[in-house]
């Protein structure tokens, strides 16, 4: 005996699973405020604010990876864009400051990051 193939209901579902894969992979533009840390002091030892911004400033140029750290205690790792690396850089410039920071969000294993477009410290 032959099983009958629904292909309007096969082809449905394909296009909804595509869909969705390609949904979890989406960027989106995202925009956060917060100070810039280094992620080697803060995640070892909670270091951040006025005290630690000097040794931000020497961590982040030295090569440590940095974050922003916002008020709600969130912190989104800063990757470069290396389509625009200007905006990084500035990142780098402001260790221990407060920013505000836009780029395209991601989150891949629990880690959110933002590929960083623009940084403006706040004055």
């Amino acid at each position: 005996m032959r099983t009958k193939i629904n292909y309007g209901k096969f082809a449905g579902m394909l296009a909804c699973f595509t869909v969705m894969s390609l949904a979890s992979f989406a960027q989106k533009s995202m925009t956060v405020s917060g100070e810039v840390v280094d992620m080697a002091c803060y995640m070892s030892k909670g270091a951040h604010g006025d005290g630690h911004k000097d040794c931000a400033t020497m961590c982040i140029n030295q090569g440590s990876p940095m974050g922003v750290l916002t008020s709600d205690g969130k912190v989104y790792l800063l990757v470069e864009n290396h389509d625009k690396p200007d905006a990084y850089s500035q990142a780098k410039k402001n260790a221990g400051v407060q920013v505000t920071v836009t780029g395209d969000f991601f989150e891949r294993s629990g880690i959110q990051s933002l590929v960083v477009s623009d940084v403006k410290a706040k004055s």
